[in-house]
């Protein structure tokens, strides 16, 4: 630095940012990584701009579901709620795992204050493989009042032992001859 009251001034600046981020680490009891408040400083400092240009409305912000806390959007989509994503695969096996997940969910429902919109795959590419996807367990425990569902058959527990007893009979059609 070009004078000792310059290089007092910018190591106090550092202080500062070493507070701040141990208060927010204290404050996510200790479960926030450095990878994670980095995360945080460089959103705050992209919606800080945008505040500051309000002009431009229709930006699309992409961001983890960790990263939104304490944020708010008129339009949330959260995409990939499935399962072995949300809830993610190490997790299903334990209940406190599951619960942080469960946690993360009602995180990115409530981001939205206008429309929240939930996708979810019935297939897809993993290592050059396709699979088959579930959607997440945590769609069922929604209020069903409130959800719109789109492109999806409902089927009732009658149409579905009659599905399946067709399938039987016709395999038995298939063993008989």
């Amino acid at each position: 630095s070009s004078s000792p009251k310059m290089a007092e001034r910018r190591m106090q600046n550092v202080y500062e940012i070493v507070d701040w981020v141990k208060r927010l680490y204290d404050d996510g009891d200790g479960k926030e990584t450095l990878s994670d408040i980095v995360s945080h400083m460089a959103l705050m400092d992209i919606l800080e701009r945008n505040k500051e240009d309000e002009k431009d409305q229709n930006d699309v912000t992409l961001m983890t579901l960790h990263t939104a806390k304490g944020l708010e959007f008129p339009y949330v989509f959260m995409v990939g709620v499935e399962e072995e994503i949300l809830p993610h695969a190490n997790s299903m096996d334990d209940e406190n795992g599951l619960e942080e997940e469960r946690r993360l969910m009602y995180v990115g429902i409530t981001r939205a204050k206008k429309q929240l919109t939930i996708s979810f795959t019935k297939t897809r590419r993993r290592y050059g493989e396709s699979i088959t996807c579930e959607p997440s367990r945590f769609l069922e425990e929604l209020p069903e009042e409130h959800i719109e569902w789109a492109n999806r058959k409902v089927t009732s527990h009658k149409e579905m032992q009659e599905t399946a007893q067709s399938y039987i009979s016709n395999l038995q059609d298939m063993l008989d001859d």
